[in-house]
């Protein structure tokens, strides 16, 4: 499907234009990330017309949105993940986004899709991306489909489970000493080559371009009729951005009569859009560096000291009304075993911290009983079976049958603690 729409690059703080083409990855003028600005006239098609070309399952579904033709996409099916309704979920009406049901178990293979099929129209040969292990997993298996090598580089924390199954789909991993932060920025220098895309979260303008998407599946869900609050787990701030421009598009074209209001849900250590959104005072107080960090949580895959998408999610927050909370890491592990043990849904720590987040904010008053809300499921609990088996009772971890502690190739592991 081609386009309905042009498009241009813009810059998430200046909104100075860039020119469209080639993949850009910061503004010229000020050097802040870029968005990517959907051109709209009087030969634009309605609302009926564009969802009227919704055919089809996946994130392919909404091409009439996207800046990338489908023939350019991987063959995997992404995206077109249930949205499952759990009831009264402590005093609201809950839905939750099972994005554990994407090809490599989380919501990152949204964005990795479009990147790569973008990457693959500009004639890149390599990808290279910097993770703590969802998005080095998608990248490792979008761009293994589509039979283009891939670089992942990962802080030495990176769990077991997620670097297996990044090496399981062929790419190369490169671990750094230190944090997420230090490996983005060896990733980005690796990308100087114009062949070679660099996935980053939130300096690859069309990371979010794909979870967009999410927001757009939401809505139709629920039959264009947006529910009062999104949670969505936080580190980087880009699933935060793009969630909210996935809803702003939708009510900026006349499909949906509303925008929801977003919670952004981070760990305590790891708070540092929390902490500057609390410190705002105006929409023009919004500040244009991070407030630095000192991660230490469970919820690895928030585990951010240094927000790569800082600035376009403050602003998402200012967009929708939005609010943040932070909480710890005991709240969090007790969030993901209620949700296993009450719904059936056991995702990894990143989603508990949003189902923590919907508990502290109904304590406060700050949602509201019987509101309409949806939790973004982030990714499968298999992918931090360590993190579970430490937070596990005592008597689970010492039995026989136990897990073991940490799995070979994990910080700690020692070879008295495998298995008889």
């Amino acid at each position: 499907m081609t386009p309905a729409f042009s498009y241009r690059y813009a810059c998430v703080r200046c909104a100075a234009p860039q020119p469209w083409g080639e993949i850009r990855y910061r503004c010229l003028e000020c050097g802040q990330n870029l968005r990517i600005q959907r051109q709209v006239d009087a030969d634009s098609p309605s609302a009926a017309d564009i969802v009227s070309t919704f055919h089809g399952r996946g994130l392919w579904r909404y091409g009439a949105l996207l800046p990338v033709e489908a023939r350019w996409a991987s063959r995997l099916a992404v995206g077109g993940t249930p949205l499952v309704d759990c009831g009264d979920g402590g005093g609201v009406r809950l839905w939750v986004k099972d994005e554990a049901r994407n090809p490599s178990g989380s919501i990152k293979d949204r964005a990795t899709d479009v990147v790569l099929a973008f990457a693959r129209r500009a004639g890149c040969r390599h990808s290279v991306t910097a993770s703590t292990g969802n998005a080095g997993a998608s990248l490792a298996c979008i761009a293994a489909s589509h039979g283009m090598s891939a670089t992942v580089v990962v802080p030495a924390s990176t769990p077991f489970a997620k670097l297996a199954q990044i090496r399981a789909y062929g790419a190369k991993v490169c671990e750094v000493d230190g944090s997420y932060d230090g490996a983005f920025d060896i990733a980005e220098r690796m990308a100087d080559d114009a062949r070679v895309c660099c996935r980053n979260t939130g300096i690859n303008p069309f990371t979010r371009e794909g979870k967009k998407t999410c927001a757009f599946e939401i809505a139709e869900a629920l039959d264009w009729r947006v529910p009062d609050w999104v949670i969505v787990p936080t580190g980087d701030g880009n699933m935060l951005s793009g969630i909210a421009a996935g809803f702003l598009d939708l009510h900026a074209l006349g499909i949906t009569s509303a925008v929801p209001r977003l919670l952004a849900a981070q760990a305590d250590s790891s708070n540092s859009i929390t902490r500057d959104w609390r410190a705002c005072d105006d929409a023009m107080a919004l500040p244009e560096s991070p407030t630095l960090v000192s991660p230490d949580t469970v919820a690895d895959s928030l585990s951010v000291g240094r927000p790569r998408d800082h600035f376009a999610a403050l602003h998402a927050l200012r967009a929708t009304r939005g609010a943040c909370v932070a909480l710890s890491d005991a709240r969090i592990m007790a969030a993901s075993r209620d949700l296993a043990q009450h719904f059936g849904l056991w995702f990894e720590p990143s989603t508990a911290v949003g189902y923590a987040a919907l508990g502290e904010c109904l304590a406060t008053g700050r949602i509201q009983p019987r509101s309409r809300v949806v939790l973004i499921g982030t990714g499968s609990g298999l992918k931090s079976l360590p993190r579970f088996d430490s937070a596990a009772p005592g008597h689970l971890r010492d039995s026989a049958n136990a897990v073991p502690r940490r799995m070979p190739g994990e910080p700690g592991y020692e070879q008295s603690e495998a298995q008889p």
